[in-house]
């Protein structure tokens, strides 16, 4: 690696998030690779756009559809963006083909991809998504919402090789943090995303849900439950407060409890500005599976061994699995039926 910068990335699981961020390394002149499904393969060798409020990208590139597909050199760093439940199975698959001192950047919601990384790698960076991509279409991104990155190694530490992934990120038009505490951040992250199964289940998308009085009510008893269980098992859902952070967990959730944003507007706002939480556009798709149990679960998990309840996302977690099984579209319920139903729940137990 050149003086400690990165040669090439190469993007695993080019999604929306992937194709993204690699679309934008590939404007700014990077040297790019990219590795995804057959259909965004397929849609990167034809053209995919990238459209920001102020800009839109067109990024036409190769890309490959198996980690045995490429030849890996030194200076090459992966950034992998697979969702968590196929996390095990790409990065073995990755593992077989590339040499295990290679730099791995976990480009992922949830907490568990980096433990799963480290198993086989020996430089594992945890990596903080915080910017909305919204692929409905293969040849067709939108980002409505943020820009910000953060990256550490991990699970708490800094090196010369994140601050130059963060300055490439930084010039290609992200907000880009090098950060040892990001593993804490990524916790108040998985609390925001708790919520990606509430807007699954309602069919909301995330401003509508933003003015709403009822999901905005839902919203909070579902984050306020995740906090309450990470803080008595111990875990930092924030940086300490001197510590730059672009993501403020429950400053965001006391946010949501103040705000009053125009329900008229978030109904009449167009659809190439809507942001649709990555779970509620898995169902959209007609996708088999979700990452509700790497969101959801972990706070399930973490009351089942604290002994403490937690019938908000254990609702959740049963409600979309069940969906995803039976194939059911977005909207099953209005946030109003959907409380009441955990509130019910929660009373019976």
């Amino acid at each position: 690696m050149s003086e400690g910068k990165p040669e090439r990335y190469i993007i695993f699981g080019a999604g929306a998030i992937g194709i993204a961020v690699g679309a934008l390394l590939l404007n700014l002149g990077k040297r790019v690779a990219f590795i995804a499904r057959p259909i965004f393969a397929d849609a990167l060798k034809r053209g995919v756009t990238i459209k920001q409020e102020d800009r839109e990208v067109f990024c036409q590139a190769e890309a490959v559809t198996a980690a045995n597909q490429l030849r890996y050199q030194p200076g090459d760093v992966v950034v992998v963006t697979v969702k968590s439940q196929v996390m095990r199975e790409a990065i073995e698959e990755l593992a077989a083909a590339c040499d295990k001192r290679i730099p791995v950047v976990c480009l992922q919601n949830g907490v568990s991809n980096e433990a799963v990384a480290a198993e086989h790698f020996e430089n594992v960076y945890a990596a903080l998504v915080l910017f909305s991509a919204v692929q409905l279409d293969p040849q067709l991104i939108t980002m409505p919402r943020g820009r910000s990155i953060a990256i550490g190694l991990y699970p708490d530490r800094v090196d010369k090789l994140l601050q130059a992934i963060c300055e490439d990120l930084a010039q290609s038009g992200f907000e880009a943090l090098a950060s040892p505490y990001v593993m804490a951040m990524k916790w108040g992250k998985l609390i925001a995303n708790l919520n990606n199964a509430t807007h699954a289940i309602t069919g909301y998308w995330v401003e509508l849900g933003a003015a709403d009085p009822e999901m905005r009510e839902l919203t909070i008893a579902v984050r306020e439950e995740g906090m309450r269980t990470l803080a008595a098992a111990g875990i930092a859902a924030e940086p300490p407060e001197a510590e730059p952070s672009p993501i403020r967990i429950s400053k965001w959730t006391e946010r949501i409890r103040q705000t009053r944003q125009p329900l008229d507007e978030a109904l009449q706002l167009p659809e190439p500005l809507r942001t649709y939480a990555s779970m509620h556009q898995d169902l959209m798709l007609g996708r088999k599976t979700h990452e509700a149990d790497y969101l959801n679960g972990e706070i399930i998990k973490l009351g089942k061994r604290l002994n403490l309840p937690t019938p908000y996302n254990s609702a959740l977690l049963e409600i979309v699995n069940r969906m995803f099984t039976e194939g059911l579209q977005a909207g099953i319920h209005t946030p109003a039926e959907l409380h009441a139903l955990i509130k019910n729940r929660a009373n019976q137990t």
